[in-house]
């Protein structure tokens, strides 16, 4: 099993989560690990505006946490 670095940007910081997956995840993949772990472990922001009535997992990590994942890499 390989270990992946996923790397994401927030509060205008470059930071990781490793994970472990016998292949590559996908992007989809990659915001739900991050989007797990930003609710165990992050408060969640005052929303700016109303949260949009359908929301995709990678707009919830945006809008809740102010997480955008920007790349996934084998370690």
């Amino acid at each position: 099993m390989s270990q992946w670095i996923i790397t994401y940007s927030r509060d205008e910081a470059a930071e990781v989560l490793k994970v472990k997956s016998k292949e590559r995840p996908s992007l989809e993949q990659a915001v739900a690990w991050v989007l797990e772990w930003a609710q165990e472990n992050l408060e969640a922001l005052e929303p700016k505006e109303q949260p949009h009535e359908e929301q995709t997992p990678a707009v919830r990590l945006e809008e809740r946490y102010g997480i955008t994942i920007t790349g996934i890499a084998k370690d």
